[in-house]
């Protein structure tokens, strides 16, 4: 079994109840993630929120994937917190099919002309 990626949640305070939903949302979809991309050093979440006195929050919030060839950056604002983890561990898992059919695929030296 590989090892867990570790996973940074940056612009949240520890006991704010935000950072564990992102935290958990996120990091299902890595571990999923990591059977077909098994090459990824770490992951960070960089949130920003806005009118944070008032009675709602606005959060901007970027997700970044670090692996050996490449940097996934994913990004979603809104009010919602649980909607915007969605979203991000959707984008995230949408990578499977696109490296799977690339992994799978024939090499053209190898066909018999």
């Amino acid at each position: 079994m590989t090892e867990k990626v570790p996973l940074f949640v940056i612009g949240l305070p520890k006991d704010e109840p935000a950072n564990e939903i992102l935290s958990s949302k996120f990091g299902g979809a890595l571990e999923k993630v990591q059977q077909v991309l098994s090459h990824i050093i770490e992951a960070k979440i960089a949130v920003e929120s806005q009118n944070s006195e008032g009675s709602r929050t606005h959060y901007d919030v970027t997700a970044t994937v670090k692996t050996s060839d490449d940097r996934l950056v994913y990004t979603k604002s809104g009010w919602d917190i649980l909607k915007i983890a969605d979203d991000l561990s959707r984008k995230l898992e949408s990578e499977l099919p696109k490296h799977d059919d690339k992994r799978q695929r024939d090499s053209i030296r190898k066909k018999g002309y």
